[in-house]
């Protein structure tokens, strides 16, 4: 049965991807649509919402997300975060660069949004910094991970203080959002988190088998950081994150 389940939701990811494919191609290509338009948008979290559905995900949606220019931070525990919160929230991402060069993904990625920034370099933080600024710049929320790295999903990791320097220089809030897969028990399910040396394609097998998956997303209440420093402002966030994911 698993592998029956298999193949139907891979085929009707496929298709899906195609169609991905078209509607870019479509919108921003004849089109010339901008990210900015309102149904560009629209259309990009259509098609990120649909992906969690098609793979069998159940998403529960706790609070509301910000619907200004905002950072957004959260925690990090597989590839499927981005389409759930992305189809919940609509925000602009921050990816490295590359993931800008994978065969498809990466032009979809880019085309739908997703901000890129060559980590590990002199001038990378001020350049992350930069991009972030002009993206809430034009109205938009930005949502990072600023864990740097994906988890079991059981605890959350330290937020690194320095991406939160554009809240700063935007003097915009910072939504803090929980996300988590759990079971029956409230652990997290162990076949989600995307961590180690596992594979992309050895995750969607073991997740594409399953009956039905369960996910939350917990929008947390703006945090201004109004008085505070970078190091103080992460450490609330990170609290608030792991105050959820540790006693949900």
């Amino acid at each position: 049965m698993k592998s029956l389940r298999r193949i139907l939701r891979l085929s009707r990811l496929a298709v899906h991807v195609v169609n991905g494919i078209f509607l870019t191609l479509l919108l921003a290509g004849l089109l010339r649509m901008s990210l900015n338009e309102p149904f560009y948008q629209r259309v990009v979290a259509w098609w990120l919402r649909k992906v969690p559905q098609i793979i069998g995900v159940k998403l529960t949606v706790i609070g509301e997300p910000v619907n200004q220019a905002a950072l957004m931070v959260a925690n990090h525990i597989s590839w499927l975060d981005i389409p759930l919160l992305g189809g919940a929230a609509n925000p602009r991402f921050l990816s490295k660069q590359e993931v800008r060069h994978w065969p498809v993904i990466g032009w979809l990625a880019d085309k739908s949004g997703t901000l890129f920034i060559t980590r590990g370099k002199a001038g990378a933080a001020a350049q992350a910094s930069t991009t972030i600024l002009q993206a809430m710049q034009g109205g938009r929320a930005v949502l990072l991970f600023p864990e740097g790295t994906t988890t079991t999903g059981n605890d959350v990791r330290t937020f690194h203080a320095r991406l939160f320097a554009p809240a700063f220089d935007a003097n915009v809030p910072v939504q803090p959002v929980a996300i988590r897969y759990p079971q029956a028990d409230g652990q997290t399910n162990p076949l989600v988190p995307y961590v180690d040396q596992q594979s992309l394609g050895e995750n969607l097998k073991a997740i594409l088998g399953e009956k039905e998956l369960h996910a939350e997303i917990h929008f947390l209440p703006l945090v201004y950081p109004v008085g505070m420093d970078r190091k103080t402002l992460a450490a609330q966030c990170e609290q608030q994150v792991r105050g959820v994911v540790l006693n949900s």
